[in-house]
């Protein structure tokens, strides 16, 4: 949360850097990957991107932000046109 305050509530009561978890203890992730070229070959391994993320919440109000971890392979991966699966 931008300056320690919660853009809910204006509070200062903010949790940083939790890691968010998915199921069992794989944390949660987002995943890009490159389309499949119009000629696939038989054997082709899409290039991709991922990242997890930490959460921000604010103890007074519970607003909550998720923050991606790999934030700039991520957007390098969607300008080269990758597409979450």
């Amino acid at each position: 949360m931008k300056n320690n305050k919660c853009p809910n509530c204006d509070s200062s009561e903010i949790i940083t850097d939790l890691k968010v978890r998915g199921s069992g203890d794989l944390p949660a992730y987002v995943s890009i990957s490159e389309p499949d070229p119009p000629n696939k070959p038989f054997i082709w391994i899409p290039k991709s991107e991922q990242s997890f993320f930490t959460a921000s919440v604010c103890g007074d109000c519970g607003y909550t932000e998720l923050h991606a971890i790999n934030h700039k392979a991520l957007l390098d991966g969607y300008k080269k046109g990758y597409k979450s699966s």
